[in-house]
C-alpha cells in the first residue's frame, strides 16, 4: 500500500485487510484466506473511515463465522461473503445517518475455503486472476460511467483511463441500505494468483504491465505486490495504491 504521489501528505482512503489460517477439525486442517480492499469516497478522512468501516466488518463478520463450531462449507462461503459486505454497507449507512455524513467506499473481497474461491465486488475496485496458461483476466465488472459507456459502445476500452468521468462511479457501499454486489466463484487451482487492487494501481499500469510484472515476479508475492506499487509511481501515482497478490502454491 502506498499513498500516491500527488496524495503524499494527505490521510490514505485505502485500507486492505489479509488474514490467512488454518481451520482446525477433529478429522482434517483446511486452510482458508481473506482478502478485502477498500478504496474510500467522501475525500481524505471521510474516505478513510469508510474504508476503515468496511474492512472491519468483513473481518467482523467472516473470521468468527470460519472460526466457530458450526463448519463453514465451500457452497455456504460465498453466501458468508455477501452478507458480510451487505453488513458493511449498513453499517456505514448507519454512520452517515448518525453524523449526517455522505461517506462512501468501493470494496472489493475474496474469501477462500476448501478448494473454492469466493468474489465480492462494488465500485471500481479490482480482483484479477492470472495464470501462466491463462495470462491475465479481470474477474470483477467496474460499476463506473466510463465502463458502462464501454459496455454501450460509446467509449473504447482505452478511453477509460483518460475520459473526464472516468472517477465517477454508480455503486459504492455507504450510499443505499439495499446494495446489490457482484459475486463470482473460481476454482482454488495450484499455480493462480489473485490480485486485488484499488483503481490506484489499475489506471496508472495497464492490464498487459500487470501481466508482465506477475510473469516476471511470481511466484515471490511480495516481490510482486512491490513491484506492482513502483509501477503505479511510476506511472504518475495520481491516488492511493493498494495491491495484494495471492500466489497459490
Amino acid at each position: 500500500m502506498d499513498t500516491g504521489i500527488k496524495r503524499k501528505h494527505k490521510p490514505n482512503e485505502d485500507h486492505l485487510l489479509a488474514i490467512q489460517g488454518t481451520l482446525a477439525s477433529n478429522t482434517s486442517a483446511q486452510p482458508f484466506g481473506l482478502f478485502v480492499i477498500a478504496d474510500g469516497i467522501g475525500g481524505q478522512a471521510n474516505g478513510q473511515e469508510a474504508s476503515r468501516l468496511a474492512t472491519q466488518h468483513i473481518r467482523d463478520v467472516v473470521i468468527p463465522a470460519l472460526v466457530s463450531d458450526e463448519k463453514i462449507s465451500e457452497a455456504q462461503s460465498a453466501q458468508l461473503l455477501l452478507e458480510a459486505v451487505q453488513e458493511a454497507n449498513q453499517s456505514i449507512c448507519q454512520h452517515n445517518q448518525m453524523y449526517s455524513t455522505d461517506i462512501g467506499t468501493t470494496a472489493t473481497a475474496a474469501l477462500m475455503v476448501g478448494k473454492t474461491i469466493s468474489i465480492a465486488n462494488v465500485g471500481d475496485s479490482r480482483t484479477y486472476s492470472y495464470s501462466t496458461h491463462n495470462g491475465l483476466s479481470k474477474v470483477t465488472r467496474d460499476h463506473s460511467v466510463v465502463a458502462r459507456l464501454v459496455e454501450n459502445g460509446v467509449i473504447m476500452a482505452d478511453d477509460v483511463y483518460s475520459h473526464p468521468r472516468r472517477n465517477e462511479i454508480y455503486r459504492s457501499l455507504g450510499h443505499k441500505t439495499s446494495l446489490d454486489v457482484d459475486m463470482f466463484t473460481l476454482p482454488l487451482e495450484a499455480e493462480t494468483t489473485l490480485l486485488l487492487c484499488s483503481d490506484g494501481l489499475w489506471e496508472m499500469v495497464r492490464d498487459p504491465e500487470i501481466q508482465e510484472i506477475l510473469a516476471t515476479t511470481l511466484p515471490d508475492a511480495a516481490t510482486a505486490s512491490k513491484t506492482l506499487v513502483q509501477a503505479a509511481l511510476d506511472g504518475g501515482g495520481h491516488d492511493n495504491i493498494s495491491v495484494i497478490v495471492v500466489h497459490i502454491a
